[in-house]
């Protein structure tokens, strides 16, 4: 389930009544929500006639895209580093050893008993932080059931050394890494409150070392489901681990142009799950994206983490900018959509009974299950950033980087099925594989459910409502390792592909109207931004259809309704930072 935390009250929505309306009476959604406020100067809207229920989002034509070249030996180079923004870690499971990882034993290999300041490309060095040690744990890669408990307990004098950090420079910050495990970087945050200032006020802030160690935790299954060897949608990417989820966390992340992409399976409320907040330093987000470091956010559980009423996403600084990719989450079973995650959402992937390290038995090899948007969210960065990994595997040019968006570098060129293909100039930007994530995305066949995930009935005929599909699961889902290694290739390879042009399928136009009216709204109320859907010089976005009742609101109602409350969740939050 996602964290949240209580705030004081503020001024908010539940964009629920819009989007539950998508249930099939939100006809009234736009009206409704602009009555009070002036909608943008355009024509009247012309009601034309009933028209047909519109067919379900047709699923592109997918030929098996051609596999990238053999992997290269520049393994320093071409290592992606991942942050996981959470709380308590297990350094002893084999998810995270080094043994485990699949280039262990190859001449790829990665010196992970080594200080990664010493080989990592573009890493800021020891001396960059105000502390910097390694844990020198008993790590075990012999013995499946190995007590992670007890080895904890041997090594309390080593976990001891961890302390919080007190800022967001990298002179402010303790950091630790574990050698013989993929974990490069852990670093911790007084974040247990979530960044509440209320809270913060009434308890006080956590200080001194801390102790970030658990069997079984929320963080282990983020971490294992995103970048574990056994569980990992990226095995074979690294870890920086930040315990505590505060914007303090985000910020310092945001500015280290040697992590790859963060994932975040928390955020931050006004009051029970809503998402309506307003802290965020928004600005900070969008210069770490288009430098480069993409940020997904989960979307949310619904507004009593259910799954039965959807809370909004739109005005939450953490989940609404454009910039950020935020996640929904499907069903394990049949691959439906529950009514209640957070919308709208760009992707999804699967919230229940996910394989993972969480929920395990304690051992070094124990196994459980995750769920929620906590989990559909490093499932999809996971499946982000092997991608990145195998494509930069595949290029000679240079690839640890992040300049003006640019990821990797190689001879450019395209295959054949889309000659004009993002490697077309030879450079891959974050926007680019954004964009090939978003693209190979497949949409369920099931419709949506009535809240709850695990073989619930879905609702009849709403897999033939288009709208509910783009408003539930953006772009489509993946199923990551839910069904076994021959589907999570062939989704890999899709986005791989649709890189290099070894594949390519047409957008349908009603995903690209929906997509455009979302990224109007959200720059409307966040600011605007250069790479999505919309552009200022196409003009409004066309509202006045019937058959697409919150896509109208998108465009209508979200800039005076949405706009106004995220304008009073900023005056909040300028007033109790």
């Amino acid at each position: 389930m996602s964290l949240l935390s209580y705030r004081k009250p503020a001024a908010h929505t539940l964009l629920a009544i819009a989007l539950v309306s998508g249930l099939g009476a939100c006809g009234g959604a736009g009206p409704a929500a602009t009555a009070a406020a002036t909608p943008p100067a355009t024509p009247a809207p012309v009601q034309p006639p009933a028209p047909p229920a519109p067919a379900p989002v047709t699923q592109p034509v997918m030929p098996p895209p051609t596999p990238l070249p053999a992997p290269t030996t520049k393994a320093f180079d071409d290592a992606v580093v991942l942050a996981v923004i959470d709380s308590s870690i297990n350094p002893y499971h084999w998810d995270y050893l080094a043994a485990k990882m699949p280039q262990a034993g190859t001449d790829d290999a990665l010196p992970l008993d080594q200080d990664p300041a010493t080989w990592l490309p573009g890493h800021p060095g020891a001396a960059a932080f105000k502390s910097y040690q390694a844990l020198n744990l008993t790590i075990d890669p012999s013995d499946p059931n190995a007590g992670t408990a007890a080895l904890a307990v041997k090594d309390a004098a080593e976990w001891g050394k961890i302390n919080y950090s007190e800022g967001t420079s990298n002179s402010e910050v303790n950091m630790v890494w574990f050698p013989n495990t993929k974990i490069i970087g852990h670093v911790a945050f007084p974040g247990a409150l979530i960044g509440d200032p209320f809270t913060s006020l009434l308890l006080g802030a956590s200080s001194g070392p801390v102790n970030t160690f658990a069997t079984t935790s929320h963080g282990i299954g983020t971490s294992s489901v995103s970048a574990g060897n056994i569980h990992g949608s990226c095995p074979n990417c690294l870890i920086v681990y930040v315990h505590g989820t505060s914007e303090q966390a985000n910020e310092w992340v945001q500015q280290q142009d040697w992590i790859d992409l963060q994932t975040n399976s928390w955020g931050i409320s006004a009051v029970n799950r809503d998402r309506a907040y307003a802290g965020s330093d928004t600005a900070g987000q969008r210069t770490a994206v288009e430098r480069g470091q993409q940020i997904f956010f989960s979307a949310g559980n619904g507004q009593e983490n259910a799954f039965v009423v959807p809370n909004t996403t739109l005005q939450s600084s953490q989940e609404g900018p454009d910039w950020i990719v935020t996640v929904g989450a499907t069903d394990s079973v049949d691959n439906s959509s529950p009514t209640g995650h957070g919308k709208p959402a760009d992707i999804s992937s699967v919230g229940d009974s996910y394989p993972s390290a969480s929920g395990n038995n304690g051992t070094a090899n124990g196994a459980g299950t995750f769920g929620g948007t906590s989990n559909a969210t490093p499932v999809i960065a996971g499946i982000y950033a092997e991608a990145l990994y195998r494509i930069r595997k595949s290029l000679p040019g240079a690839s640890r980087m992040q300049k003006d968006g640019v990821i990797a570098t190689g001879p450019a060129g395209c295959k054949a099925a889309n000659p004009d293909c993002a490697l077309a100039d030879g450079q891959l930007t974050v926007h680019e594989l954004r964009t090939a994530l978003y693209r190979s995305a497949t949409y369920s066949k099931t419709g949506v459910n009535v809240g709850g995930l695990g073989g619930i009935t879905t609702i009849p005929m709403s897999q033939n409502v288009e709208e509910l599909e783009l408003l539930s699961e953006g772009h489509g889902n993946f199923r990551g390792r839910m069904d076994g290694d021959e589907t999570y290739e062939a989704e890999i390879e899709r986005i791989t592909g649709f890189v290099d042009g070894s594949w390519f399928a047409e957008q349908e136009a009603n995903q690209i109207a929906w997509m455009k009216a979302l990224s109007y709204c959200t720059q409307q109320v966040w600011g605007s931004w250069d790479h999505s859907y919309f552009k200022a010089a196409d003009g409004l976005p066309a509202f006045n259809d019937p058959a697409w009742p919150v896509r109208n609101f998108l465009v209508a109602g979200c800039p005076p309704v949405i706009g106004a409350l995220v304008e009073a969740e900023q005056a909040y939050a300028a007033a109790t930072r």
